[in-house]
This record gives structure tokens, sequence and C-alpha cells, in this order.
């Protein structure tokens, strides 16, 4: 896909069309890139604003983590026609909920609730396949090696949706790295069953409160009317009309950047983990040999995933780089693009939430990561983000 022409070059930026009014949140003065290139916020604010209005977005949250905190914030565009984004505006995170469930399921395993390589069967009141969803698993013995290490490092062998008809198994759990939207409904249902608990009152209770993340939710809550940036038509979408009601992990949060960065904070910290749980959210669980996200495994003849030393830990996609090793994952669906990356042995973190049109093409992804932290944007491409 096309990239957009913006850049940011020695703390200039190009020129751009004046935007929407926004709302600023940062800390004073600015940071580093990776390659201890200075930005500062001004140019910063200048390039989401050309951002904003070259990709038509409807409103674009963006976050940077250095230090030890948050170094920088912005929030731009609109919620709706003349009414301005803010600091309280959320954003459907998308697939970015998954990392943040896979740190509660790990802090429920350190509690002592759960083990990440006992059978999720074990922790069900009746059989996994007496459940409607589950009924095609009966005839297939291998869902009794379901884990929670494997589900959340992508290893389940479900496929990544199964809507129309209960769930098979392509493969054999433990295996290869298929992503699955459907393991992480799998694990939402045992952690729901076992505890008798909503799953978004679990994460408030374990993740949402003790971080400081006061705008997040994997519920529209009534609290976030008027301040949901989303495509009016995608509003009326049955999913997301589902999510007033239904917390989905795999993709139902809604957040904005900054509270996305305080929950980067703790993963780049290991904060709320024991040793053996940091240990889990940061280690390859799984080797990528697939081609792209969706592709099937072993389909990697190019070799673009073994030179970016892609793999998969308990909640996020890893690469090796230049900068040591960083965490990544995505967010992309009609009428949202987000990415999170953070890089380990630097201390550094970068997340951009959007809404966008539906029907919106083009990516400027790739262009704002590599602008204002200078690195970040190799696993884009496979994640068919370029």
């Amino acid at each position: 896909m096309r990239r957009p022409l913006i850049a940011l070059v020695a703390g200039n930026i190009l020129a751009a069309p004046a935007c929407a009014p926004d709302t600023p949140a940062r800390a004073a003065g600015g940071w580093q890139t990776l390659a201890s290139e200075p930005r500062a916020a001004a140019a910063a604010d200048s390039l989401i604003t050309n951002t904003l209005n070259e990709q038509r977005l409807l409103a674009i949250s963006v976050a940077e983590v250095q230090d030890s905190g948050i170094v920088y914030s912005r929030v731009a565009g609109e919620v709706a026609a003349g009414i301005p984004a803010d600091t309280g505006t959320v954003f459907r995170a998308a697939s970015l909920g998954k990392p943040v469930f896979a740190y509660l399921v790990l802090r429920l395993a350190d509690q002592g609730l759960i083990a990440l390589d006992s059978p999720v069967v074990n922790y069900l009141p009746r059989p996994l396949a007496s459940y409607e969803h589950y009924t095609a698993l009966a005839a297939d013995p291998r869902h009794r090696a379901l884990t929670a290490r494997r589900i959340l490092s992508q290893q389940s062998g479900l496929p990544n949706w199964n809507r129309q008809g209960p769930v098979p198994l392509l493969a054999e759990p433990g295996t290869v790295f298929w992503y699955s939207g459907e393991g992480y409904m799998l694990q939402q249902l045992v952690l729901e069953e076992l505890t008798g608990r909503s799953i978004n009152d679990l994460v408030r209770e374990q993740v949402f409160e003790p971080l400081g993340m006061a705008n997040s939710s994997y519920l529209w809550e009534p609290r976030f009317d008027g301040r949901f940036s989303v495509d009016t038509l995608l509003a009326q979408h049955p999913i997301l009309q589902r999510s007033r009601d239904r917390a989905e992990v795999a993709g139902s949060l809604l957040t904005n950047a900054a509270d996305y960065a305080r929950f980067l904070l703790a993963v780049l910290q290991g904060r709320g983990l024991s040793e053996a749980g940091r240990a889990a959210l940061l280690t390859p669980q799984v080797t990528i040999t697939s081609r792209s996200l969706f592709s099937m495994p072993g389909t990697d003849s190019a070799g673009a995933a073994k030179a970016l030393g892609l793999a998969w830990t308990v909640g996020w996609g890893r690469m090796e780089t230049s900068q040591g090793p960083a965490l990544f994952h995505v967010g992309r669906e009609d009428g949202c693009e987000n990415y999170a990356v953070a890089f380990l042995d630097r201390g550094t973190a970068f997340v951009v939430l959007s809404a966008t049109p539906v029907g919106h093409e083009g990516t400027f992804t790739a262009a704002l990561v590599d602008a204002l932290i200078g690195d970040g944007s190799q696993p884009l491409e496979w994640l068919e983000y370029r």
C-alpha cells in the first residue's frame, strides 16, 4: 500500500493544512529516537495534524514511552462533526486488547487461579464439547492439549474466526503459530466459567485500576457515549452494538493512547508480574514460519519472518532488531488502524490508535513509527500494513 508523503527530519515536518481543533496532553520537552536523534513535541504535533488531514482520519491518538514515563501524548481530530477529540476520547483498540488480556491471565496464574500449562478443559464445569460453539471438538481429542500458554502465544490451532458454526481445530495445539481470535475467546470462556465473574470486571480489578487506565474497558459503557470516536455507520454495526453488553477480549477493547501507554510501561517494567510471569510475557514461545500474519504455517519461503526473528510470546509478537528485542501487536479492522511496539532493552515504546472512515484505504502507521521513534516498523509489511 502507498505510504503517505509525510516526514520528520531534524525536528521539522512538511507543511500541513489546518484541521479540526485538537487537545494535546503531553509531558514537557521532547525525547530521542532509538538512534538518539532529538524529537520535539511541537514538530510531532504538526506531523500528526498532517497525517490526520492527508489520510482523512476521523481522529488519532498517539503516545510515546521513554525513561520510565510517558514523554509524549497527543489526541487530534473529532469525535463527531464539530466535537473535538480530547484526552477523554476513546478508540477501538481491536486486537490490541489481546496483550492486555494475556497480562490479566499471567496475573491470575501468579495468584494460583490457573496454571499456564494445564489443559483449559480442567477448569470448565462441563466438557468443552458440550458448549454450543465447541461441539465440533467432541470427536477431536486434540482439544485436550489446549493450555493457556498455547492459546495466548497463538499456538491453539484454532482458526482466527469461525462465526458460522462450531469451531474446529486446524492443527495440533502447541505445534505451530496460527493467529486466532477464537483461541482468546475460549480462554475468556474458561476464566468466566472458573470465576463466575465477567471478564471486564476481572480486567478492571486486575489491570485497569492498578495501572490507572481510567479510560479503558472491553465494554462500550454509557460513560463513553459522546466521546467514542468511530464512523457513524460503523457505530450501528451489530458487532459494535453487541459490545455494549458483551465483552470480547479478542477485539472489543476501548481505550486511548495515553491509557495504553500506561500498560506499555507496566510491560517494559514487568510491573504486576512474578519473574515467571514476566518471562512468559517476554520470551518467545513459538517461532513464526508464515509468510504473513494470517498465512498458513510454513509459507515463509522468502524468509521475511526468519530475517526479522519473528516469534510470539504470551500475548505479543516479538522481533529481533539492531536495538535489541521488541514486542509488537496490531489492531486493524475496517474503521481503525492501531499499532503498538515496545523495545525491551531501550525502555522505549510507542502506540497509535485511530478512527478511520469505513472503507478507508492506505496506511500511515509505518511513517509515524519511523518518524517519531526511528525504528519499530519492520513487522508492518509482514502484518500487511504497507
